[in-house]
Order: C-alpha cells, then sequence, then structure tokens
C-alpha cells in the first residue's frame, strides 16, 4: 500500500545499535526484539500487514514469553 501522503518512517543509521543496547539489559531475546521494530517500521509504511506481522512473530513470542498477548492478533487467528 503505497499512499505518497503517508509519511514513510526510515530508521536512522545508528537506531540498531541503540535499540541494541537498550534490549541488552533485560531478560529477553535482542535479536527477537530488534527483528520486531524493524517489522513494525514496515508495517508503519505499510509494506507488512499487522495480519502478518501477527502470524510471522506468533511462534517466537509464545516460545520467549509463554504466551502471545500482542494487539496485533487478527479476527480469526488461531493460536497452536
Amino acid at each position: 500500500m503505497d499512499d505518497p501522503q503517508q509519511p514513510r518512517l526510515t530508521p536512522i543509521d545508528e537506531w540498531e545499535d541503540e535499540a541494541e543496547a537498550m534490549l541488552d539489559d533485560v531478560e529477553y531475546d535482542t535479536d527477537l526484539g530488534v527483528q520486531m521494530a524493524r517489522d513494525a517500521i514496515r508495517v508503519s509504511n505499510g509494506e507488512l500487514t499487522d495480519a502478518e506481522f501477527h502470524e510471522k512473530y506468533h511462534e517466537a513470542v509464545l516460545e520467549e514469553f509463554g504466551e502471545d498477548a500482542r494487539p496485533t492478533k487478527p479476527e480469526g487467528f488461531e493460536d497452536d
């Protein structure tokens, strides 16, 4: 979905290093957090849908947190 009126988000060059530094102090998977942040930007830019984002990370979120309580769950999505 390309809307020329919609501003696109472009991560600054240093964002990933800063994100990794912030996530290094938490007990959760830093790589998962950075990848999800990267794809969240793609959702904002219309390159990935909320449903695709939810499905892409569902298993990883379940494995990391024991549950997937994200508000991105699309209607009709089945948890396995």
